[in-house]
């Protein structure tokens, strides 16, 4: 059975809580068995005033061209978190990440996440500007990142929880075309 490994560092989440937490991805988001064990844990714990809710972050070793055992964690921030609620929400969209970027990454398409822009092929169905509007970093600011704009695309499409207001505004809801190429990551490549 699959599962995601939850760890409450915090030690805020009742047992039915955190048996919601754990099963959140699996029940409730698009998912498959190649990227869950890429997923080492995901860990709620209080970071204090830090500005962010939550974050992905990743560690792979490069065989050549290949990209091998990637091993992904996510940070929810208690310290803003405060309802399994709002874990959820940013729980779907950090696994947008998690799902789009370790796709990327292992297909060969990113090397860099941050640094590097999303493919061309997003921006041209996302119908984002990447000259002068949008970055693959937050040079320009959070909102105009375009990892963010995925992850939100991801959670909107792909998990109960819909966008952001502020960015939907800035770029509206993504179409049927962003969801099928968002889905396609997940499909066997080789």
């Amino acid at each position: 059975m699959i599962e995601v490994n939850l760890i409450d560092q915090a030690g805020v989440l009742s047992g039915p809580e955190k048996k919601r937490l754990k099963s959140f991805i699996i029940d409730h988001c698009l998912c498959t068995t190649e990227e869950i064990p890429w997923l080492k844990h995901v860990k709620v714990r209080d970071d204090g005033a830090s500005g962010y809710s939550g974050y992905w972050t990743a560690s792979w070793t490069e065989d050549g061209a290949d990209i091998r055992d990637l091993v992904a964690v996510i940070i929810l921030n208690s310290y803003y978190l405060k309802t399994v609620e709002q874990m959820e929400k940013t729980l779907a969209h950090e696994f947008g990440h998690h799902w789009t970027l370790g796709y990327f990454m292992v297909r060969r398409e990113m090397r860099h996440f941050f640094k590097e822009r999303a493919p061309w092929l997003y921006y041209r169905i996302r119908g984002i500007e990447p000259i002068n509007n949008f970055a693959g970093d937050y040079s320009k600011d959070w909102y105009h990142c375009d990892k963010e704009i995925l992850a939100e695309d991801y959670k909107h499409l792909f998990s109960p929880y819909k966008w952001m207001h502020r960015m939907r505004n800035l770029v509206g809801n993504p179409t049927t075309e962003v969801m099928d190429y968002i889905k396609t990551l997940g499909k066997p490549y080789w």
